[in-house]
């Protein structure tokens, strides 16, 4: 399978990693494991770095919409991005698409995106006494 997905209720983090050309349909379908999985306050990790699609802008943004759900509906956490830096695909649209909505960073290695996550998820008095 192009696209797996693992939930870890434990440390509050989904990581998704896409492999090879995916498809919309392979999109459409971990977004609503993703939607009924009931996991938005989680910190995501999504690896796309050796993955290709073709989703169109106005695909993205359903994407997006999918994920917002029901106004009110419990808050986003974080998401990075492990991308190919040489080429502009479904994260770079996704991250204009939701722009101030939630954190949101693009990465070029797993290292970088969970340091980013670490320090994101912290909170003010954690940070404090670091």
């Amino acid at each position: 399978m192009p696209v797996h997905m693992d939930i870890s209720p434990l440390h509050r983090l989904v990581v998704i990693v896409a492999r090879g050309h995916i498809a919309a349909e392979e999109i459409a379908a971990t977004t609503r494991r993703l939607v009924e999985a009931k996991v938005p306050a989680y910190a995501k990790i999504i690896d796309v770095s050796q993955a290709t699609s073709e989703l169109t802008r106005e695909q993205v943004q359903k994407v997006a919409d999918l994920l917002r759900g029901a106004p009110g509906d419990a808050s986003r956490g974080p998401v990075a991005f492990v991308i190919n830096p040489a080429r502009i695909g479904f994260a770079n649209v996704f991250a204009d698409v939701t722009q101030g909505e939630r954190p949101i960073q693009l990465f070029r290695s797993l290292h970088e995106a969970r340091a980013w996550l670490d320090r994101t998820r912290q909170g003010p008095t954690e940070r404090r006494a670091g």
